[in-house]
């Protein structure tokens, strides 16, 4: 289902973060990964996954969510515009031995510009939590 999906947004190759959708609503969508582990992930830095890039993985659960959701129909380009709340309870994500559980909640919405909160897991311990915002880009949003 996932590769269905991410046809419909911008993401390639390996920044295809997400692996499996656990489940989803109207309102909300938590997805399963184990690409945190991975030395090809390209958001490491100097071989280190910090747990601010987090903050892409709870985007993309929320352009996933967008889609499923036939908010996003793969014409428009959200951007990620703000970042609120952030509480990082880890340092690094790549020395999580467990999958990556990322949930997120839509908490508004006007068009396609969305505000979510979001939460991640690993072994059913919180290591990140925050709120994103994502809005159409200048293009699409003319």
């Amino acid at each position: 289902m996932l590769g269905a999906v991410y046809a419909k947004l911008p993401h390639a190759g390996s920044m295809r973060l997400l692996e499996q959708v656990l489940d989803w609503d109207e309102a909300s969508i938590n997805c399963a990964t184990a690409s945190h582990r991975s030395v090809e992930n390209p958001l490491r830095r100097d071989g280190v996954l910090g747990a601010v890039q987090a903050v892409e993985y709870a985007a993309q659960a929320a352009a996933v969510h967008g889609v499923l959701s036939t908010m996003l129909d793969g014409g428009l380009e959200l951007r990620l515009a703000a970042v609120r709340d952030l509480e990082l309870g880890v340092v690094r994500l790549d020395t999580l031995p467990s999958p990556l559980q990322v949930g997120a909640r839509l908490e508004g919405r006007v068009g396609a510009n969305a505000i979510y909160r979001f939460t991640l897991t690993s072994a059913g311990q919180p290591c990140v939590r925050g709120a994103i915002t994502l809005v159409q880009s200048g293009e699409d949003a003319r």
